[in-house]
């Protein structure tokens, strides 16, 4: 490549790279007109700064409108349009819009009733590092919702949700390690969970399975689980 080419490949790059942080800039103030934050707020404005990024290509504010649109902020509620730009968000990688859009697919608001299409959506948010979609899967491999049942797969999501500090996919992976159910069974993981979903205040729930996985415990297996428990909250800082 000669030095004239480079240097104009250089510059298109450049060109291209401000571009982008501009249209980021404009769904960040669209946000602050939603918001009112750093300005009065003004949610017309706000739309139509997140729309324009939005059709710029600009994937968070793809997903932003099409909450918007949801809910009916900054105009009427129009679930089809809400699916779209999900949509579009989605299939850049932006695990958030994925979620939604397969939420939609259970629910059949704004696109068809389709559990299998929401399972798709949702595996997709998942293996983009969704928590809340990692959990979500979890419970559609749990129940057999839009894919066949599997309790090693709903205990895998379970776990990475989990490790994300999601507090109901803890609930669920200890009540696994407690049962065997898709993962071997293990009594010091699954007070570790539990005591964290408890601890994170989870419910009722969460503290009566706690409380029965005691009674059958070991002194010694309910030291470990606290313990274990304790170091995963230094290690990650939740």
């Amino acid at each position: 490549m000669t030095l004239v080419a480079l240097l104009s490949l250089l510059a298109l790059s450049t060109v291209a790279g401000s571009a982008q942080d501009n249209i980021k800039s404009q769904t960040k103030l669209g946000t602050d007109y939603l918001l009112g934050r750093g300005v009065e707020q003004d949610r017309d404005q706000g739309f139509k700064l997140i729309r324009g990024a939005a059709e710029k290509g600009e994937a968070g504010a793809q997903r932003i409108l099409g909450n918007l649109y949801e809910y009916g902020v900054g105009a009427p509620i129009n679930l089809k349009e809400s699916a779209k730009w999900r949509r579009k968000a989605a299939g850049q990688g932006d695990g958030k819009a994925a979620r939604a859009l397969a939420q939609m697919y259970l629910t059949g608001q704004g696109v068809s009733n389709d559990k299998s299409l929401a399972f798709l959506w949702m595996r997709r948010a998942a293996e983009q590092g969704d928590p809340e979609g990692q959990a979500a899967l979890g419970d559609m491999y749990e129940v057999g919702s839009g894919v066949s049942k599997n309790p090693e797969q709903a205990a895998a999501w379970y776990k990475q949700a989990a490790n994300q500090g999601h507090v109901g996919a803890q609930f669920a992976y200890g009540e696994a390690c407690a049962s065997g159910s898709g993962v071997d069974r293990n009594i010091t993981q699954a007070l570790k969970w539990l005591t964290l979903a408890v601890n994170a205040g989870y419910g009722v729930a969460a503290d009566e399975a706690l409380a029965a996985l005691k009674n059958k415990a070991t002194p010694g297996e309910i030291a470990e689980g606290t313990k274990i428990a304790e170091a995963w909250k230094l290690e990650t800082g939740q």
